[in-house]
């Protein structure tokens, strides 16, 4: 590659945030292909009279550190910057010789398999899981430079076939969103009656010192109450890291708030804590419980779903809260889809914001307003709701498979493009697809 250059690697400059400088690109500005320039924070008004490297039209910038080795040394093509901008340090910028090659052609064959082999051989991990390449790595890339006639062709089968590929994509990303968008508004509407009938009374509820708002109208036969009427709410164990390490402590696995999600748990990354076996006994989840946050960003306050024993011996910390439906007054699903729906609102509403970070307590949330159907009732909207999100989440997987193949498309594409076996025709997807 040392040869094509136009001049030395550059690295950007680490600069202070000041609104009145040169802006400077963020990390996150590296997009495929070309470069972001709404990704941006302020520069340093003492680099107007030192004037940092600045990102030219035809330069790639990439990325010099990043914590996943498959997305250190991506790179993005500089096209036309609405105003001066400069790059940071954690950039290095590649300039060409416009004689060997075309900007748009060395951006595709930056992001294809055959550059991007050769950079996570060379990439190092350095402290922090944090991986690095330097200007001599980049210097000693191979890169495959037909004549600039070719490249342009190259580039123009290549664009064609990506925006194919990129409008597939962004379809069923789409679809997927809006099947859970779906799931969403179906099933807070089935916690509230609106799919019972329309025989209605309206809403109401004996005040308890909560922001309750308007509460929705129910069918006649249905009734609204307090969620520790119908559950007993409990908050998770909390870490202390002043207690002695005691042999007799067990180890048992602790959900966060980042595992409790909207509609479902997280489970891939379930850390673990040390407690006293009576203890860890006495904070267990049972099936059927209901698991709610109490802590993050306001909007997300109240979201949750159910515990299935998904893990042995689980418990949950300090900032989730476990719903246990006393006397099955209500079907724990009904609960969690009602806490996804009206209940998120209600937290917001309730919450407390200190820093930036919103949290409701366990006095407040157990106030929260729950609406009770009768038992056939209940039966009937989960059997319902269940079916008919079983489908749409059976079309969501099937969405999701098309956008894995899509990606294998991706980089299938570019690695004949630059290996010389680019067809001169753009076949369909499902010609693509076959030839996995």
């Amino acid at each position: 590659m040392a040869d094509a250059l136009r001049e030395p690697l550059v690295n950007g400059r680490s600069l202070p945030a000041r609104e009145d400088g040169f802006p400077v690109l963020r990390a996150t500005a590296l997009r495929p292909v070309t470069v972001d320039f709404t990704q941006t924070k302020g520069g340093d008004e003492a680099a107007r009279t030192s004037p940092p490297a600045l990102a030219e039209p035809g330069d790639l910038l990439v990325s010099r550190v990043s914590g996943s080795r498959l997305l250190v040394g991506e790179g993005a093509l500089v096209d036309v910057p609405p105003r001066a901008t400069t790059f940071p340090d954690t950039m290095i910028r590649v300039r060409v010789l416009p004689s060997l090659a075309d900007p748009r052609y060395l951006a595709h064959l930056w992001n294809s398999p055959v550059v991007r082999r050769q950079i996570k051989v060379r990439a190092r991990q350095g402290g922090a899981g944090i991986y690095r390449i330097n200007h001599r790595d980049l210097a000693q890339l191979l890169l495959p430079l037909p004549p600039l006639g070719e490249q342009a062709r190259t580039v123009s089968l290549v664009e064609d076939h990506l925006a194919r590929i990129d409008a597939t994509t962004t379809r069923t990303r789409k679809a997927v969103d809006q099947a859970d968008e779906l799931i969403s508004s179906m099933s807070a509407q089935a916690s509230v009656g609106r799919l019972s009938g329309t025989d209605r009374a309206p809403g109401s509820l004996s005040a308890a010192g909560t922001y309750d708002g308007s509460l929705p109208s129910l069918p006649a036969s249905w009734r609204w109450t307090r969620l520790e009427s119908v559950a007993e709410v409990t908050r998770g164990v909390a870490r202390n890291s002043r207690r002695q390490w005691d042999p007799a402590d067990v180890e048992v696995p602790c959900l966060r708030v980042a595992n409790v999600q909207s509609g479902r748990l997280d489970l891939d990354d379930v850390p673990v804590i040390r407690l006293p076996e009576q203890r860890a006994r006495a904070a267990r989840l049972h099936t059927g419980d209901v698991l709610l946050t109490g802590g993050g960003g306001r909007s997300q306050l109240g979201r949750g779903w159910i515990w299935e024993e998904q893990l042995p011996h689980c418990v949950h910390q300090d900032h989730v809260f476990r719903a246990r439906v006393m006397g099955q007054q209500l079907h724990p699903k009904l609960l969690a889809w009602h806490a996804g729906g009206f209940g998120r609102q209600w937290c917001e509403r309730n919450a407390t914001q200190v820093t930036g970070l919103a949290s409701i307590g366990l006095g407040k949330i157990r106030l929260m307003p729950v609406p009770v159907a009768p038992p056939a009732e209940q039966q009937r909207l989960v059997a319902l709701l269940d079916a008919h999100i079983m489908s749409l989440k059976a079309a969501c997987a099937t969405a999701e498979r098309a956008v894995a193949v899509a990606d294998r498309l991706r980089s299938n594409l570019l690695q004949q493009a630059f290996t010389g076996q680019l067809p001169h025709a753009a076949p369909s997807l499902g010609q693509q697809e076959s030839s996995l």
